[in-house]
């Protein structure tokens, strides 16, 4: 296990962008160049029968914002409430497991591909929008905040789930904070990032120079860093000591895990539900948005 001491990545503004309209279920996912950035425009083709065509960068949408059209509840048992408003996909807390699977097992690649989503956690001590996918004819999940709400990883590699893996990660996830996620599927690599980041204060800090670290990978002034920062970190004096950690907007890689030659199988139990891709909370409320989807050029 390891702890995560991130340093700043490109970083981008803070917030997230506006909800863009989805994909239905009839969703057929054509290849692209690949090597876009995560933000990059996605292809509106909600409320059409007809094929969607990716924009330049290939990205298309799963998730309409309107209904769960190309959807369908998980059947845990003890589920919570799922419904679509305000252009999110909401699940409420339930007894143990809530979730949402894809429907169009057709449209999925099992390879070579990224998925990209945003995620909130409104409640709850544990993860609020894990996601299943498909390695090859396996499949694996990304846990973001199980295990208490301390671990994020990948379940599972060897037969070792996220919590005892070389992908552990400790990261806090904070309620009301909108989170992106992006996952790359690739035959050597599982690799994932997340905007916005965690950042350690260690001992040679100093609040002046945190702010100018940002500044410069934000490209932005050291005043407009601080107002960022403290958007973000309402309690930033105190979070700008040695040993803490504050929350600095801009995607940063987190995992990047070595599966070649390796066993990758979802860790046995309910979860399994969820497969060939899918969304879950444990005992959580969480919600989702901007789900989006593009295949990537086969490795050479």
């Amino acid at each position: 296990m390891k702890t995560i001491l991130p340093l700043i990545a490109l970083a981008g503004a803070l917030g997230c962008g506006q909800q863009q309209p989805g994909q239905d279920s009839n969703t057929v996912l054509p290849n692209d160049n690949g090597g876009a950035p995560s933000n990059a425009p996605t292809t509106n083709a909600a409320n059409t029968n007809q094929p969607a065509v990716a924009n330049p960068d290939g990205w298309v949408n799963l998730f309409n914002g309107k209904d769960l059209k190309g959807w369908e509840e998980t059947d845990y048992a003890g589920r919570g409430k799922v419904e679509v408003k305000n252009g999110e996909l909401h699940m409420d807390t339930g007894l143990i497991l809530t979730g949402v699977t894809f429907t169009n097992k057709v449209a999925l690649p099992k390879m070579n591909y990224e998925v990209a989503y945003e995620a909130k956690k409104i409640n709850g001590a544990d993860f609020f929008a894990l996601l299943t996918f498909p390695v090859g004819e396996k499949h694996a999940s990304l846990v973001p905040g199980g295990w208490g709400g301390a671990v994020t990883g990948i379940s599972s590699i060897n037969s070792m789930d996220a919590s005892e893996n070389d992908t552990t990660l400790y990261i806090k996830y904070e309620q009301g904070i909108w989170y992106k996620f992006r996952l790359r599927v690739t035959p050597k690599f599982i690799t994932v990032w997340v905007d916005p980041h965690e950042r350690l204060i260690l001992r040679k800090d100093t609040p002046d120079g945190v702010y100018a670290e940002y500044a410069k990978a934000a490209d932005i002034t050291t005043q407009e860093a601080e107002a960022r920062l403290r958007k973000i970190n309402p309690k930033l004096d105190e979070l700008l000591k040695p040993g803490k950690t504050i929350i600095v907007p801009g995607e940063q890689q987190i995992i990047k895990a070595d599966i070649h030659e390796k066993e990758v199988a979802m860790r046995p139990g309910e979860v399994e539900l969820s497969a060939p891709f899918g969304f879950a909370s444990f005992q959580s409320y969480g919600v989702l948005r901007n789900i989006r989807l593009r295949r990537l050029p086969a490795e050479k």
